[in-house]
């Protein structure tokens, strides 16, 4: 009778594996945001956040017959910035969740011989 023993030992501390990508998507991140893009949204941002803060001193400001009309403005900014970008960050979610997925399946495939295999094969296929 013949048994099989597979003992799978992580040879990296997981905390350790959480800080390298913690690093990595940070780099990432940094390095998208220096392209024309991410500044472009960068300056939305800090656009919509300014104009924010200037209806909201408007709001502590003005006299209480006015407070009304003030959080109605307030509101209709706040949900047209958050409609207005609201596209734009779904696109960078999933593609930041597609590069993700990528990342792993290459961090998998130099770990498993199998698995850079069949990606072998499908580019070559595709080729």
């Amino acid at each position: 009778m013949t048994a099989f023993i597979h003992l799978d030992y992580n040879v990296v501390h997981p905390g350790v594996a959480r800080a390298e990508r913690a690093y990595g998507v940070s780099k990432s991140l940094m390095k998208r945001l220096q392209g024309e893009g991410g500044l472009a949204t960068l300056l939305l941002t800090v656009a919509g956040l300014s104009l924010l803060a200037s209806i909201y001193e408007i709001i502590e400001t003005s006299p209480e017959g006015q407070l009304l009309a003030a959080w109605v403005v307030f509101w209709i900014a706040g949900t047209g910035l958050i409609l207005g970008t609201r596209k734009y960050v779904g696109r960078m979610v999933q593609a930041w969740k597609r590069a993700d997925q990528d990342a792993r399946m290459w961090e998998l495939a130099q770990s498993d011989s199998r698995v850079m295999a069949d990606l072998r094969c499908a580019r070559s296929r595709a080729e």
